[in-house]
């Protein structure tokens, strides 16, 4: 069960690290503006947290054992 969990949240983590390069990353775009921030800044911030986020879940559901672990 924790390979399919694993290979759910690698994919994840891909598109939306691809998505976000392809559609939410764009060049000169400041519009929409959150408290005189720019977009780009909070669509970042935004997949900046995902990505830790799916980090921790990643390092709960990792498949593989140390084989020097005892």
């Amino acid at each position: 069960m924790k390979s399919k969990q694993w290979k759910m949240l690698v994919l994840a983590v891909v598109i939306m690290t691809v998505g976000a390069f392809l559609f939410l990353f764009k060049d000169n775009k400041v519009e929409p503006t959150l408290a005189g921030i720019p977009f780009v800044f909070w669509t970042g911030l935004l997949v900046s947290i995902l990505v830790v986020f799916a980090t921790f879940l990643g390092s709960k559901f990792f498949p593989f054992e140390d084989p020097k672990k005892q």
